[in-house]
């Protein structure tokens, strides 16, 4: 048992050393032993197994040692033990001749593409870069509870702000700081690409609603709200209606009513119309919106807005040949 432990406390420790070569551009050999408080005869012992196992290991100077990162790969993905056991591997199998070299090499390329392929594809939006520095600002004044001045530039328009930042928010690909209005009291959002000469004020701001997170955990866009006050009923064609079923559309979405023409009734809390408009915009034209009426008005406006254009857009084409 004692030898089993000191084998085993060698192997990690050889492990260890070679995550710090695939962290690290070069080495001491007297620096990996104080590191690892033994002797440098004992970490000479462990480099070696290390290029007996075939890891790509080259002191380029004395005392100092390289590993040739190209020649392998990330081994990052794999813990202390996982290393110690692909080391104890090449190591053994070095001495059975190239024929399991070889065999061995491809078990430990499958066991890599098995870690680091995944057969799941998640795509998220590219969101507008973000300067660091910028960031990190508006992260003080949010920790500090302090104000912040800037100016907001929105179309042609530039406008000096104060606010006291309480989040900064990522949706749909934009990032947005959100905060309240001393001067009125309300929660505003502002889009951090055209937020400009940020100043951190000395006054300060008690506290952050305790709630916002829960807020904006249940929001779909940053057109959210503390209160859903606002109720939309639609109804969804039988064509469309499976995508319903499979899965909410906004946060607040409930079916009333499922038609024996598979047609369903569905009803959606929103703050603002603009939360779901463009929700609403994407299901035309399988979409009739039942109430409130000032609703079904503003879409069909806008849908009427669209062909208007559309239609323009036709009759004024210049013919490309």
């Amino acid at each position: 048992m004692p030898h089993e432990k000191k084998a085993h406390s060698k192997l990690i420790r050889v492990a260890q050393i070679l995550r710090l070569f695939m962290e690290k551009e070069k080495i001491l050999s007297s620096w990996l032993a104080q590191e690892f408080r033994t002797t440098p005869r004992t970490i000479q012992r462990d480099l070696s197994l290390l290029k007996e196992a075939g890891f790509p290991l080259h002191e380029i100077q004395k005392g100092i040692y390289q590993l040739n990162k190209d020649l392998i790969k990330n081994l990052e993905v794999f813990d202390d033990t996982e290393l110690a056991l692909m080391v104890a591997l090449k190591n053994v199998v070095s001495q059975l001749g190239t024929t399991f070299q070889k065999a061995a090499d491809g078990v430990l390329e499958r066991l890599y593409q098995s870690v680091t392929s995944m057969p799941v594809f998640v795509k998220i939006d590219e969101a507008i870069p973000l300067d660091s520095s910028f960031l990190n600002r508006m992260v003080k004044a949010i920790r500090e509870k302090r104000q912040m001045s800037f100016y907001y530039t929105k179309k042609n328009d530039s406008h000096a702000v104060v606010l006291e930042p309480y989040r900064v928010v990522y949706f749909e690909g934009f990032w947005y700081l959100i905060g309240n209005e001393p001067s009125t009291g309300i929660l505003k959002r502002y889009a951090l690409d055209k937020i400009k000469d940020i100043r951190l004020l000395k006054s300060g701001f008690k506290s952050i609603p305790n709630d916002l997170d829960a807020v904006l955990q249940k929001s779909a866009n940053i057109w959210f709200a503390e209160e859903m006050n606002m109720e939309i009923i639609v109804q969804i064609d039988s064509e469309v209606s499976h995508y319903f079923k499979r899965r909410r559309m906004y946060p607040s979405q409930e079916i009333k009513e499922e038609r024996k023409d598979g047609s369903l009734v569905i009803s959606f809390k929103v703050g603002h119309y603009e939360a779901i408009r463009d929700i609403l915009k994407s299901w035309i034209p399988n979409i009739i919106i039942l109430s409130p009426a000032n609703v079904r008005e503003s879409l069909l406006n806008d849908t009427k807005e669209w062909i208007r254009k559309q239609e323009k857009g036709i009759t004024s084409r210049v013919p490309l040949f």
